[in-house]
């Protein structure tokens, strides 16, 4: 019973520590950012590369090219405001969410609906040297 109460105690320092995770590669990380909030790090290596992440933006444009282009938008909205919210509330997202707010956010970038700056956008950082 003890350490049942000790679980359920500690368990929102677990989250916390989740909650913040950045994921590295061999080249660094990209840092996507909505509403001043980090949402998703992804890796950056040498086949992952700044250009390739924000390329699937592109991607999803094109490939959504019989869908009206302000349905696309306000649909790209709704799911990153839907992603910011369950960040904001330190809920559950899953990976293939993760994975779709990249393409929604960089969609975004490249309609020129949200520009790149402090509060939205992208940030890379590179891999410290030892």
């Amino acid at each position: 019973m003890y350490l049942l109460d000790y679980i359920l105690k500690n368990t929102p320092i677990i989250i916390i520590i989740i909650d913040y995770m950045l994921y590295y590669g061999g080249k660094g990380t990209l840092c996507m950012y909505y509403k001043g909030l980090l949402i998703s790090s992804y890796p950056l290596t040498t086949q992952n590369t700044i250009d390739a992440y924000l390329h699937q933006g592109e991607e999803l444009i094109y490939k959504s090219k019989m869908i009206p282009i302000k349905l696309q938008i306000k649909t790209y909205l709704h799911f990153c405001n839907m992603i910011y919210t369950r960040k904001k509330n330190k809920q559950a997202i899953f990976k293939s969410d993760h994975i779709n707010f990249l393409n929604c956010i960089t969609a975004l970038l490249r309609l020129r609906i949200i520009e790149n700056d402090e509060s939205n956008g992208y940030m890379a950082f590179q891999k410290k040297s030892k």
